[in-house]
């Protein structure tokens, strides 16, 4: 078929009317097809591509981040890497790994974290395990400066919470006790009365107290604690507890209600008004005591504990000061806690690493001073004449100076009774310590922390009946 057959042969197929000139035809019919490329060129090019691609890669910096390393040897593995999980998801920017882990603002927490550097381990300094928590504060490093992150684990849920508006703290290592603290005394506050309430009794423990009664009431967060006072009011102590109480009464006026088991202490003092002021606190022993300073007239006592305060009465008022308000701490308050020694205050710090304590004195009535600063407690080779040294949590275990011998009495961990006796003791004294040697390589060193207080080489504390430096012959 010539080129003019097969233009005729398609203007019938179509129509009458022409849709193709004879040229057009031509061209279409004499076009050149398109030479197929070499069958081994394709791969080629493949091959430099891929070639190409893998220098780019090379030499573009590594974007991908490191698995955040949780280093602590206090904590659980399951709990390290639920930690590392929820710094990882932050770096990330994953909101759903996050919402797994925490209920913190994503955003928030971006921007909280942005600076931070996680390519170094991240260090646990300090833990506080309690029943249903797990507080965690934790080293963080930007730009060579160490920062403090708080953390807070809840067992039940395996959460963890953060409060977004709690700044981190500055880390240092080299951690001072203050050499002083200064007291600011402010009135109590009052308990509150319970106006028109009608008190559902029904189980409660009702115990009197002189002329009072004291009301525990059980509720879902444990008792609640009313006081009522002969006049009828009835008082909202504002506490709720599961622990046993055991109720001490000073005076007519002064009340304290003690946790026996965490010795968690409600004062109540009913001033020169008539009004019930209340304040709470820690103390050690389930007794009270009180000292008088000679830079006041009335009795001082002290709540140690992490929130440890001084409470005394001021023309009738129950006045307190908390201990650590103005101390200006390095670190947060929970690496500290305090224990009243008779009339001294021991101030102890304490991370995951480092363990430090001093005691304090008032030198004035709202000034409490390191013994270090007072002056040096001088040691002298008498102190232990007929002296008696007890370990300061284990009353059971004693030390006898008598006649160039030490006697000593304790009880093994089964309970079984330990004596033994060191002869030909020997006593030199140096400073505030005293090196004391014996027959068959007895040696024992000492050093004064407080008039009655010595510490030995491996920091365990002895009290002494007497403050030494009133202690003759």
């Amino acid at each position: 078929m010539t080129n003019s057959q097969v233009k005729q042969a398609i203007d019938e197929t179509i129509g009458r009317q022409p849709l193709m000139e004879e040229a057009f035809v031509q061209k279409v019919m004499q076009k050149k097809q398109r030479k197929k490329p070499l069958p081994f060129l394709q791969p080629a090019i493949v091959v430099l591509l891929m070639l190409a691609v893998g220098v780019v890669l090379y030499f573009t910096p590594n974007q991908t981040l490191q698995a955040v390393e949780i280093e602590s040897s206090y904590l659980e593995e399951n709990h390290q890497q639920l930690v590392a999980d929820f710094y990882e998801a932050i770096i990330q920017e994953d909101k759903k790994a996050l919402a797994k882990l925490s209920s913190v603002d994503s955003e928030q927490a971006y921007a909280r974290y942005s600076i931070i550097e996680f390519n170094k381990p991240v260090e646990v300094i300090k833990t506080i395990d309690t029943e249903k928590s797990i507080t965690l504060f934790l080293k963080l490093q930007a730009n060579d400066i160490e920062y403090l992150d708080k953390l807070v684990i809840n067992k039940e849920s395996e959460m963890i919470k953060l409060d977004i508006t709690q700044s981190m703290v500055l880390y240092t290592e080299n951690i001072e006790l203050p050499k002083e603290f200064l007291l600011e005394y402010k009135e109590a506050p009052y308990a509150p009365v319970l106006e028109n309430l009608e008190l559902d009794i029904n189980g409660a423990e009702i115990q009197p107290v002189n002329d009072h009664i004291l009301y525990q009431i059980p509720t879902d967060e444990g008792n609640w604690r009313v006081f009522e006072t002969p006049e009828g009011k009835r008082l909202d102590l504002n506490v709720a507890s599961d622990q046993p109480t055991v109720v001490i009464t000073g005076t007519s006026d002064q009340f304290f209600i003690l946790d026996t088991e965490a010795n968690d202490t409600t004062y109540i003092y009913r001033n020169k008004a008539g009004d019930y002021q209340i304040v709470t606190g820690q103390i050690r022993y389930q007794g009270v005591t009180t000292y008088a300073t000679d830079f006041h007239e009335e009795p001082i006592l002290i709540f140690g504990g992490e929130e440890p305060k001084v409470i005394t009465i001021e023309e009738g008022q129950l006045m307190y000061a908390n201990i650590f308000e103005q101390a200006n701490l390095v670190h947060p308050s929970e690496f500290y806690h305090t224990e009243d020694i008779g009339p001294y205050l021991l101030v102890e710090y304490s991370d995951d690493l480092k363990q430090l304590s001093t005691y304090y004195s008032f030198t004035e009535k709202r000034i409490y001073t390191d013994q270090r600063k007072i002056g040096l407690l001088e040691a002298r080779p008498e102190h232990f004449n007929d002296m008696s040294i007890a370990h300061r949590y284990n009353d059971q275990l004693i030390y006898i100076f008598n006649d160039n011998t030490i006697h000593y009495r304790g009880k093994s961990l089964s309970g079984e009774l330990i004596e033994e006796t060191y002869t030909n003791i020997q006593i030199e004294t140096k400073d505030n310590q005293y090196f004391i040697t014996g027959d068959n390589g007895f040696s024992w060193t000492l050093t004064r922390t407080a008039p009655r207080i010595l510490k030995d080489e491996k920091g365990i504390e002895y009290t002494v009946p007497v403050n030494l430096d009133d202690y003759t012959e």
